[in-house]
């Protein structure tokens, strides 16, 4: 019973916890997102995504940078090519949340920086532009983060 009740405070205070942090500390203490943290320290839009009330991001774990090249993903730290950083890094972020639970099917919604998203729920999965979803609902102090498998490009 002990052991159950343990494991119940254990929760609870990692749950606590983790609506307690800022979208920026989610990102820089999530280790599978250190090459988007990377992004959004250079981009210098930090302050930026504090101000928001609610915010969804879909974040690219870093696999998903790695499947860019090598010469597009430092391209992006260039000092010269900092509009695009900070055009892609907003890509990735919806004003509101959209959790697991409120989306039924396909929603058609701008990122923060107004370009088009689709959000859809195929078979119990999420998609954004065709990126996969691959763990949901992170919570944190302002909305929620959902894990993707793709770099999601501005066109």
């Amino acid at each position: 019973m002990t052991k159950i009740f343990s494991i119940s405070l254990l929760f609870i205070f990692s749950f606590l916890h983790a609506s307690e942090r800022n979208i920026v500390d989610s990102i820089s203490e999530n280790q599978r997102l250190q090459k988007l943290n990377e992004l959004v320290i250079a981009s210098e839009l930090s302050n930026n995504l504090l101000d928001y009330e609610n915010l969804t991001l879909f974040a690219p774990l870093d696999d998903a940078f790695a499947a860019l090249s090598a010469k597009t993903y430092y391209g992006y730290l260039k000092e010269k090519n900092k509009d695009q950083l900070q055009n892609l890094i907003n890509f990735h972020f919806v004003e509101g949340e959209f959790s697991t639970e409120n989306v039924e099917d396909t929603i058609n919604t701008k990122s923060i920086n107004g370009l088009d998203l689709e959000i859809k729920k195929t078979n119990g999965i999420l998609y954004v532009n065709g990126a996969e979803v691959v763990e949901s609902n992170i919570r944190f102090s302002k909305g929620v983060i959902h894990l993707t498998n793709r770099v999601l490009i501005p066109k």
